[in-house]
């Protein structure tokens, strides 16, 4: 188990560092089209570009957010409640949580199946791209919240047998 909680880890950090040169292109490609625009120099797939390089980081920060505890919480409920409860309530909105993955994931499919046959109107990429890299998003959601899961109930075994 140590080995797969090891690798998802590392997959993480590839991922963060797949974020952080996604973010890096979004900058230069704003940076070239804005320049260009005062010499009368205008690039027609930027915006495109910009706009899905975006949606892919997003996707991809999703999991990094899963896994890192940086979703939206309310703390005080948290805090009025006993420890035993807690944990209950920790492992019902993982459910929730691997649920709702998991339908957006499986919601992806279709949209790219349909995707194959459309193309983006700048850069003329199939548009199934863009689907694929919802897929990936939201399977990596999945992912990340079975991993919070597992984590919950191996930390808590930890902290029994100390």
């Amino acid at each position: 188990m140590r080995m797969i909680l090891k690798a998802v880890d590392k997959i993480q950090g590839l991922i963060n560092n797949l974020i952080a040169a996604v973010m890096m292109i979004i900058m230069v490609i704003i940076l070239v089209q804005t320049v260009g625009r005062g010499i009368s120099l205008s690039i027609p797939w930027s915006e495109e570009a910009s706009r899905y390089l975006f949606v892919t980081m997003i996707l991809l920060g999703i999991n990094i957010g899963i896994s890192q505890n940086m979703m939206v919480n309310i703390d005080m409920i948290d805090s009025f409640i006993p420890n035993g409860v807690k944990k209950v309530l920790c492992v019902i909105r993982e459910i929730i949580g691997i649920v709702v993955a998991c339908m957006f994931f499986y919601s992806t499919f279709p949209m790219i199946q349909i995707g194959q046959f459309q193309k983006s109107p700048a850069m003329q990429v199939p548009m199934s791209v863009m689907y694929i890299i919802m897929a990936i998003g939201f399977g990596l959601a999945v992912l990340a919240t079975v991993i919070r899961l597992i984590r919950l109930f191996t930390d808590s075994d930890k902290e029994e047998n100390a």
